[in-house]
């Protein structure tokens, strides 16, 4: 009886602790819960339900993602559910018998506890794709049973933790997309022998010296990935390569690593090799192409500086071959073995094309952009059956164009642009099966265009029942540069997928067709420079996002749905079009109307100059005291020209656009006499004092060269429609001008969409657009009237031309919706001749927008002696400038600042997490806000990246002058723009659009004067930010958010501007915003 009793009293405190240990693990998974603030797909607040039954052994029945046993949970998987809030894992840490944890792909946000150090059994830790941050606790290095980690994707920071040798089981390590720092070589030597090792996209230092002092690890690895980190030095110190007999992808691309390519002959498993953006050198391992006992299925060396000739390619296995942007020389291979994909552009490879016809079957991508081969495509019908996109533009290729590339079965996309190509276009290549992507521009092609014309008539003389039946899939058409005549067919409205057409730099003749208004998905359109004549066919879709027809004969009215374009997309020439704003085409009506026009602007602006004048006296009382020992310095130079210094908030305009719109020529030097800005580095004192600044216009700069004399008289072309001819004999990415007087270096061009030579830019009328620390920016129109912006940089700013050339390609590449592209650069043989060239856009910066020109007009009549007869001049001039209607731009709307805001950290979370570049020049005054939609455009992106030591001390002293430098920058002896300085710069932009000052305006608070990051600060503190919002959508209040937007707009920017270990990541401000406008 005692022994019956004995044992059921064991089994009820048996079943006691049970269910103890089963509640305790319940409880926790409870607490964990409740910091749970969104659940999209309501599985765990529907299943996670504290009142519901319990199985037998005290474990919760059906909670989502809940696996338990005998009384303890086992494993939690909570992957890609959506969930947001502060994940509390010290909670969870209260499970001892948990082995697997699994939040990845949500927003979960928090820090690792060192609580985590307790969780003996875990064996499978994944929070990879969240927000979690800080830095890694030592104690994770007590989980020695663990086999997979998986961090990936968040916000941690700094070192990693000495102690991973005491991991021995773990397999699986992803740190990829962190902050973690330190030196490689810490880590390998501590790793035991894992098989997947992802530390990418950090910012790692050192390299692979010591992986050979680390058998077992070498021995075991089969996936290495440390890419888009700040690796340095040789790759490694002796060869490891027999330690690596199991490794079969290894990543090291975009870093800073150098000398040699490893030989790699050992490793018979490698399978990837991607070493692409780095500066390797020397020439290519023969056994990387040999068919040997190497499995290898990928290589990338591209964008390093590897020289000599490209052996054979014998490899069966090797399908993936990118050589791209390096300085290999010599002819091309005789075969490239299995190759389906080979990237060969950008190097200075020569010999003739037709080597092609031995290069077998095989093959569905070839490039072979930018090098010197000449010949032609060869004409065979039997290979190439395969091939999807062939692209060789930018050559020396010569002759017709090959009937057979309209008869690939699998072509999708055809680049032979900047070639010499010529005769006339053979018809089946606009009806090929699968053909997208057509760009012949830059040649000598003439003729008629091969299409059908429905009224009985064809455009040329070819056999229609060639043609395929099926409606043709091009999409992109560019045919511009080329001498194509005749009219436009109306066949061009089968091509029903079209979205771009260039036809521009042409000779055809006629109306353009109305069939054109068939294209319901066009969006680009190009027909400048031709000789068309009639109107506009109206019809041509709203989405349209670029149309020009300058320099054209066109007549009659400019449809409606076209007026939300530039002038310059219907002139130069067009003498004949009316736009809404002109009731007559006579010249002498528009004159009349231009007079009555003027008087009428000279009474609006008489009207609003006394009240701008009331205002200003206002402005000048207050900014009066302020000013008085500025005037005192300025009158003691006799210019009023000493730069104020770093702490005063006038200095924080320094790079914003300048009134002075000089006209200058960027080839010629003008004569002090003329009046006109002389080039950078050789600028002059503007002396005519009578002469309003913003109203010079000089018709005549200097040139040596009568031949080019018409071309310079004058912005505007004759009278004649016809555009002055500015082809050249030959179309290179790299093009030289010998004229004494001219620019006479190199003129490089990123892509062919704008093809100008350096004569041509030479002569290009240009106006002074703004000054910054990088040097002063011209906007300068073309012959045919395109418009580019024309950066001169400082003298002895930039790198040597090699570092210089190889950085800015890299930025060239750089394509985004809210970022206005490069277009090219030129390079002259004197040290201040180093140009960077993009497209010109018609937009006002935000800092405009928030602080508008009319106080800074103002404010610089303080600076001249007191109201003169000239100050009273130019005051008047501005006033009556059309420039003026610009100034007073309305206050933005809180929804447009939250669309600017997500517009800017769009584009950042492109270039920090594609490109992995930072800005490093992000502030107001490089946001251009397109007028027409409000939406933001950033310029000037990682141009430090271009300069030398000094030009990049000269930037981060500026931003700093500005108010956009992060503190730690103030403790760097040598600071750098880096991904974190762009998210403080971010933040402190975001407090400018909530609160309409400028960042590092000195705002006067009782116990003194702070900026504008510390002000908002003490009002968060004190709970008072609702007095640092602008007054402008305060007192007009919002439909879009109101006041919880702002504030949560605030919350996003103070984050912003912590320290540099509390800033999130730019994708998390990127989310965060967008979360505001959904």
């Amino acid at each position: 009886m005692r022994i019956i009793f004995l044992c059921l009293l064991i089994w009820a405190v048996c079943s006691a602790a049970v269910a103890g240990a089963a509640g305790s693990d319940t409880e926790a998974l409870l607490e964990f819960g409740r910091g749970i603030r969104q659940d999209p797909s309501r599985r765990e607040a529907t299943t996670w339900n504290p009142t519901s039954a319990l199985a037998a052994d005290g474990c919760p029945v059906d909670w989502h993602g809940v696996q338990c046993s005998g009384g303890r949970i086992l494993s939690i998987a909570l992957d890609g559910i959506g969930l947001v809030g502060n994940a509390s894992l010290s909670a969870l840490a209260r499970m001892p018998m948990l082995r697997n944890l699994s939040l990845s792909n949500n927003k979960l946000e928090g820090f690792l506890p060192r609580e985590l150090g307790s969780m003996a059994s875990l064996q499978l830790l994944d929070l990879s794709n969240n927000r979690f941050s800080g830095p890694i606790p030592s104690e994770l290095t007590k989980l020695a049973g663990l086999g997979y980690l998986n961090l990936s994707s968040n916000g941690f920071h700094g070192a990693l933790p000495m102690g991973f040798r005491n991991l021995r089981k773990l397999k699986y390590l992803d740190l990829r997309g962190n902050g973690f720092s330190g030196k490689l070589d810490d880590i390998f030597v501590q790793l035991q022998s894992p098989v997947h090792v992802d530390l990418s996209c950090n910012q790692f230092s050192g390299s692979l010296t010591s992986i050979s002092d680390n058998s077992s690890m070498a021995s075991t690895l089969q996936y290495l990935n440390i890419s888009h980190n700040v690796l340095s030095g040789t790759l490694f110190d002796s060869d490891p390569m027999p330690l690596l007999d199991s490794l079969e992808v290894f990543d090291a691309s975009f870093n800073m690593l150098s000398g040699n390519i490893p030989q790699f002959n050992f490793v018979i498993s490698l399978k990837v090799l991607r070493l692409q953006h780095n500066n390797f050198s020397g020439s290519i391992p023969e056994a990387l192409f040999r068919e040997t006992s190497m499995v290898l299925t990928e290589l990338d060396l591209s964008c390093n500086q590897l020289t000599g000739p490209i052996k054979r390619v014998t490899s069966t296995n090797l399908k993936y071959l990118n050589l791209s942007c390096n300085s290999l020389e010599g002819t091309l291979p005789i075969t490239f073995g299995s190759c389906s994909v080979v990237d060969l552009s950008g190097n200075m490879l020569s010999g003739n094309l037709s080597v092609a016809r031995t290069w077998g079957n095989y093959l569905q991508t070839i490039d072979l952009s930018s090098n010197r081969l000449i010949g032609n495509w060869p004409n065979e019908t039997t290979q190439f059956l395969r091939l999807t996109s062939l692209r060789i533009s930018n050559n020396l290729l010569a002759g017709e164009l090959p009937f057979v590339l309209g008869t690939y079965p699998e072509l999708i996309s055809i680049d032979l642009s900047l070639n010499q190509l010529h005769g006339t276009l053979p018809g089946n290549v606009f009806t090929a099966v699968k053909l997208t992507f057509l760009n012949l521009s830059g040649n000598s092609f003439e003729g008629n265009l091969p299409l059908p014309n429905h009224d009985g008539k064809n455009s040329t003389s070819i056999d229609l029942s060639i043609l395929p039946v099926q409606t043709s899939n091009l999409s992109f058409v560019d045919l511009s540069n080329n001498s194509l005549n005749g009219s436009l067919p109306t066949g061009i409205g089968d091509l029903s997928a079209l979205t771009l057409l260039n036809l521009r730099q042409n000779n055809f003749t006629g109306q353009i067709p109305r069939a054109i208004t068939k294209l319901k998905n066009l969006l680009y359109i190009d027909l400048s420079s031709n000789q068309f004549d009639g109107s506009i066919p109206d019809g041509l879709p709203d989405e349209l996002v670029q149309f020009n027809v300058s320099y054209n004969n066109l007549s009659g009215s400019v449809p409606s749905n076209l007026l939300k374009f530039p002038d310059s997309s219907f002139h130069p020439g067009n003498e004949l079009l009316v736009l809404p704003l002109s009731e007559s085409p006579n010249g002498s009506d528009k004159s009349d109307e231009g007079r009555h026009g003027m008087k009428r602007g000279i009474l609006y602006a008489l009207i609003v100059c006394v009240v701008v004048f009331v205002t200003g006296i206002i402005v000048l009382l207050l900014v009066h005291w302020k000013i008085n020992s500025w005037k005192s310095s300025e009158k003691g130079t006799g210019q009023g020209k000493q730069p104020v210094s770093q702490g005063q908030s006038a200095q924080r305009s320094a790079e914003t656009s300048t009134t002075e719109m000089h006209d200058v020529s960027l080839g010629s030097s003008p004569t002090a006499e003329s009046g006109a800005v002389s080039l950078p580095g050789k600028e002059r004192q503007h002396e005519s004092q009578d002469v309003p600044v913003d109203a010079a216009y000089f018709n005549e700069p200097i040139a040596s060269s009568s031949a080019h004399k018409d071309n310079t008289t004058s912005m505007m072309p004759s009278s004649s429609s016809s555009p002055p001819d500015a082809r050249t004999q030959h179309h290179h990415s790299i093009l030289r001008v010998h004229s004494p007087d001219k620019l006479v270096g190199d003129l490089h061009l990123f892509d062919n969409s704008v093809v100008f030579t350096a004569e041509e830019l030479s002569r290009a009328p240009a106006e002074i657009i703004g000054r910054s620390c990088h040097g002063t920016s011209y906007k300068a129109t073309l012959d045919n009237g395109y418009m580019l912006t024309v950066k001169w940089l400082k003298e002895g700013f930039a790198k040597s031309k090699k570092e210089f050339s190889r950085e800015i390609k890299k930025l060239g590449s750089v394509k985004h919706p809210n970022l206005v592209p490069l277009r090219g650069f030129y390079w002259g043989p004197k040290e201040h001749e180093r140009i960077i060239i993009s497209d010109y856009v018609d937009a006002t910066s935000l800092s405009t927008y928030l602080s508008g020109k009319i106080v800074s007009s103002l404010l610089a009549l303080i600076k001249l002696d007191s109201f003169s007869i000239r100050s009273e001049h130019l005051l008047m001039n501005i006033l009556i400038s059309p420039e003026f209607e610009e100034w007073n731009l309305p206050p933005l709307s809180v929804g447009q600042r939250l669309n600017i805001a997500t517009d800017i950290a769009r584009c950042l979370d492109y270039l920090h997490n594609e490109r992995v570049i930072p800005h490093g020049n992000i502030k107001s005054s490089n946001v251009l806000i397109q007028n027409s939609t409000l939406s933001a455009l950033v310029t000037d992106y990682s141009l430090h990246r271009l300069m030398t030591p000094t030009g990049m001390a000269e930037q981060v002293l500026n931003a700093g002058a500005l108010g956009y430098s992060p503190p730690e920058f103030s403790s760097t002896s040598k600071p750098c723009p880096s991904l974190k300085s762009d998210v403080y710069a971010i933040g402190v932009i975001l407090l400018e659009l909530l609160t309409g000052k400028i960042a590092g305006e000195i705002i006067c608070v009782n116990d003194g004067v702070v900026d504008l990051t510390d002000w908002v600060r003490m009002l968060a503190l004190e709970e008072r930010v609702s007095e640092c919002y602008d007054q402008h959508i305060v007192q007009a209040g919002s439909s879009d958010g109101g006041p919880k937007v702002l504030d949560d707009m605030l919350h996003i920017a103070i984050r912003c501007i912590r320290s540099a270990s509390e800033r999130p990541e730019i994708r998390t401000v990127f989310e965060d915003l967008s979360s505001l406008s959904s």
